[in-house]
C-alpha cells in the first residue's frame, strides 16, 4: 500500500492506494512448467502460494515451455520482456544437456538471455542444473562451473541445483514419490519439496534485487 498526497478544495490530504503486486516471471522448461501434473501443483503456482503465505505481495507467472532449450528460448525473450515482470527466475539448460549441446553454446545462449533481461532493467535469479552421472566427470564439472561463472560475471544470485533434495549425489531418487513414472519430472510432492528448499533464496532475491530496484 502506498500513500499519495492530493489537493482537494485547497486542502492537502493523504490517501492510501493499493500497490500492484510484484510480478515474478518463471522462464524455464518442463521442470518448472508442471509436466503432466495439475497446474495448481506446478513449481510456479506452488511458489506463488508459498510466497503469499510468507507475507509477500507477489504474483508468480508462468512463461516456461516443455522441451525448451536455451536456443529455443532466444525466440521467446521478447514476449517475456513484454510481460513487464519485476524479476525473472531463469531456469534453463537441462534439455541442452539431454540433447548434448556443447556447453559453450549453452553458456552463450544463457548469457544472451541474461543480457536481454538486464537491458530491460529486469533482475535475474539464475537456477542451475546438474548433468547426469552417466556423463563424464569433466562435463559434469563444466556444467557446474558454467552456472557459477555466469552468476559471478553478471552479479546474479544463483541457486546451484534446481532438483536439490530430490536426487542423491549418486544420481538415485531420494524418494520415488517425488517423481512421475519417467523418474525425471517432479510429482506434486516433489515440487513441494523443491519450493520448500528454494524459497529462502527467492525471498533473498526479492529483498536484495527486486525490491531494491523498485526503490531506485
Amino acid at each position: 500500500m502506498k500513500k499519495i498526497a492530493l489537493l482537494l478544495g485547497g486542502l492537502m490530504v493523504s490517501v492510501s492506494v493499493m500497490a500492484a503486486p510484484v510480478k515474478l516471471l518463471v522462464f524455464g522448461d518442463s521442470l518448472s512448467v508442471g509436466h503432466n501434473i495439475d497446474a495448481k501443483d506446478s513449481f510456479w503456482a506452488q511458489l506463488g502460494v508459498a510466497l503469499k503465505k510468507n507475507g509477500h505481495d507477489v504474483q508468480v507467472v508462468n512463461n516456461s515451455k516443455s522441451g525448451e532449450t536455451t536456443k529455443g528460448a532466444l525466440h521467446r525473450i521478447r514476449g517475456a520482456i513484454a510481460r513487464k515482470p519485476q524479476g525473472v527466475i531463469l531456469q534453463l539448460g537441462s534439455n541442452d544437456m539431454f540433447q548434448h549441446f556443447p556447453l559453450e553454446a549453452t553458456r552463450k545462449n544463457l548469457q544472451t538471455l541474461i543480457t536481454a533481461f538486464k537491458k530491460a532493467n529486469i533482475p535475474v535469479f539464475l537456477v542451475g542444473m546438474e548433468a547426469l552421472l552417466t556423463e563424464k566427470q569433466e562435463y559434469r564439472d563444466g556444467v557446474r562451473q558454467m552456472y557459477a561463472d555466469l552468476a559471478l560475471e553478471n552479479e546474479l544470485l544463483l541457486y546451484p541445483f534446481f532438483m536439490d533434495g530430490l536426487w542423491r549425489e549418486d544420481g538415485t531418487n531420494m524418494d520415488a514419490s517425488y517423481f512421475l513414472e519417467d523418474k525425471i519430472h517432479p510429482s506434486a510432492k516433489g515440487v513441494q519439496e523443491m519450493v520448500r528448499r528454494i524459497l529462502p533464496a527467492i525471498e533473498q532475491f526479492l529483498r536484495e534485487d527486486v525490491q531494491t530496484k523498485e526503490k531506485k
